[in-house]
């Protein structure tokens, strides 16, 4: 199927959704842009030290320092503001992270987000230069209580999934619910709601109907919701995040990168505060640093 990613992403959002329309009501246009733009502009993190890049994966099989501080490094120069370090489930290669935080940090001053590895071995905590984030942890509430209780002690950003055992959302309202029982946890445990970012968790339609109808893709309309509510919910102090990959694994290699740089304008406008992308692609970080030069700092 020959698919073409710029009517898919138009065709199956209201007119309203789109970049330079406001999908909310007239009476709240004002309130909405004095709010979706915030004192920073949206961060940029670099994606490529992912267990599923090739090269990456030998860096940490070899532990390859050299060739290691070159895949951090390109990133960088692109315009990365952080890097996000994946090691999916690989139990050698998390025993390695506080190698790869130190051999990474010598060569720059660059922060990292760090695999879930850390929550039970925290050596990498201990040794990250400025402030690390832990991504990431489902919002199912044991699972959580911990991974605070260690982002608190450490002074770390946390990550969160608004997914859990019990729900995995399909709209706006259930990542809202999840959302408010984050909050009310990390108020319990004492952890600043500005230490947090909540991931809308990006995914294709469950609906097998729908699937075949967008070709995989997901409801953008109810991801751009989702973002501008969990903006709302705490007058900002919760911040979102999203890995834009994710949007477009159904589609082929050459198709993606037409897709981010159609989506992430929208991820933006709706006040998405960091996305987790592909600094290698040129267009896309073209696309961010338009976006990001093109949003108003606070005085």
């Amino acid at each position: 199927m020959d698919l073409n990613p710029f009517s898919l992403i138009t065709d199956f959002l209201p007119e309203s959704a789109l970049p330079g329309k406001s999908a909310l009501p007239d009476n709240r246009g004002a309130r909405r842009e004095k709010k979706l733009y915030k004192e920073n502009n949206m961060r940029i993190i670099g994606e490529d030290l992912h267990i599923m890049n090739r090269d990456f994966l030998q860096v940490m099989e070899e532990q390859d320092a050299e060739g290691l501080v070159r895949l951090a490094r390109c990133q960088v120069e692109a315009g990365a503001a952080a890097l996000d370090v994946n090691l999916g489930q690989n139990r050698k290669f998390g025993l390695r992270t506080p190698w790869l935080v130190e051999t990474i940090q010598q060569a720059m001053d660059v922060p990292l987000l760090l695999s879930n590895h850390v929550l039970h071995e925290p050596r990498a905590l201990e040794v990250h230069q400025g402030t690390a984030t832990i991504n990431a942890v489902t919002a199912n509430p044991a699972e959580l209580i911990r991974a605070m209780k260690t982002a608190k002690r450490f002074q770390a950003n946390l990550v969160v999934l608004l997914v859990s055992s019990k729900l995995t959302p399909t709209d706006a309202d259930g990542r809202l619910r999840l959302a408010l029982m984050v909050q009310e946890i990390a108020n319990e445990v004492g952890l600043p709601l500005e230490q947090l970012y909540l991931d809308p968790v990006i995914s294709c339609r469950p609906d097998p109907a729908a699937w075949g109808v967008s070709a995989g893709l997901p409801n953008i309309e109810v991801l751009l919701n989702s973002i501008r509510l969990l903006g709302e919910l705490s007058d900002h102090r919760l911040r979102t995040i999203a890995a834009i990959s994710n949007s477009s694994v159904c589609l082929a290699a050459g198709e993606r990168s037409a897709l981010h740089c159609r989506l992430l304008p929208m991820l933006a406008e709706a006040g998405l505060d960091a996305v987790i992308m592909n600094c290698r692609d040129k267009k896309l970080m073209a696309a961010a640093k338009n976006i990001n030069t093109a949003l108003p700092t606070a005085a």
